[in-house]
């Protein structure tokens, strides 16, 4: 695949269809928009990865850091991280140097191939999850993306060889950063950054700026307190999460507010033994809610039901 048509689909069709350019300046280059003096990001299309977004799911962030750049996800494929290599090196004058995971997902690694001369850093708990899931993760990617996933071979999984703190860590610094260790679901870590000197705050897989959260794979009793130690946290900082471009305290918020509604509802479906599906009439309008809110009133339901039996 040549460069151009792979740097094409890092920007898929579900962002033309929300009016948002896919590529700078009508060339083939990835459309990084700057966030702030140090960090750039690059948007992620809305939904599951499939043929048409190519995986691309997950908002990524550039970081320069002095002589080194940071990276925060290298794409679900290495045709992906091969184009964001090119273009970031296009765009700070120089080669990544330095990768994140920031959880144990394939389109924040499976790219990591293209960057052989860059550390690779996860947190202990995301690198041991990795090294068990990623052979699988890769091969349910590939089925997932058709041809676009074609380049997804195991011999091309990089996991990340260096920790970032200790097993059981919360918080700590990193280059640029500090940290900080939340979780999605019980032993589920989630790595957030935040940019001391520019005050933004890298949260991917728990903001979705703008519209109803996604909770697959989460708990969300977990994700309720972390999306309050995230507030907390962040302040006032710029956030960068999982989809939606920029965000801040008000989407955090939103999805606390979402969550506690539909953990509520819920409940009260359950005691009266009422088997219909959830609704949420006051978020119905929201953005997200059809792509998301079936599926999230699902995962709650099925979180809450064993308490019924006790």
């Amino acid at each position: 695949m040549s460069f151009a048509a792979v740097s094409a689909s890092l920007l898929p069709a579900a962002s033309r269809a929300r009016g948002v350019a896919s590529r700078c300046g009508g060339g083939p280059t990835p459309c990084w928009r700057r966030a702030s003096r140090h960090v750039w990001w690059l948007e992620a299309a809305t939904g599951e990865p499939d043929p048409i977004n190519g995986g691309v799911t997950t908002q990524l962030v550039a970081v320069r850091d002095g002589s080194r750049i940071w990276l925060v996800g290298s794409g679900p494929t290495p045709d992906q991280g091969r184009a964001l290599a090119a273009s970031v090196e296009r765009m700070l004058g120089g080669a990544v140097t330095d990768l994140i995971a920031t959880r144990a997902a394939p389109q924040l690694a499976l790219g990591n191939v293209a960057f052989p001369a860059a550390r690779r850093w996860a947190l202990p708990e995301t690198i041991a999850a990795m090294r068990e899931r990623c052979e699988t993760c890769s091969t349910r990617l590939r089925a997932e993306l058709g041809a676009a996933g074609a380049g997804l071979r195991p011999e091309l999984i990089r996991v990340p060889d260096r920790a970032i703190g200790a097993r059981g860590a919360t918080h700590g610094r990193l280059g640029p950063f500090a940290w900080l260790a939340l979780e999605r679901s019980p032993g589920e870590p989630v790595l957030v950054l935040r940019h001391e000197a520019d005050h933004v705050v890298i949260a991917q897989g728990l903001l979705w700026a703008g519209a109803v959260p996604d909770l697959r794979e989460t708990r969300s009793d977990a994700m309720l307190a972390s999306l309050h130690r995230l507030a907390a946290w962040a302040g006032a900082s710029r956030l960068l999460g999982e989809q939606g471009g920029e965000g801040g305290r008000h989407d955090v918020a939103q999805h606390v507010r979402y969550i506690e509604a539909l953990r509520t509802a819920t409940a009260a479906a359950l005691q009266r033994g009422d088997l219909e599906p959830v609704e949420l009439p006051a978020w119905r309008d929201g953005a997200g809610y059809p792509l998301r809110h079936g599926v999230n009133a699902q995962r709650v339901w099925r979180e809450l039901e064993p308490a019924l039996f006790r």
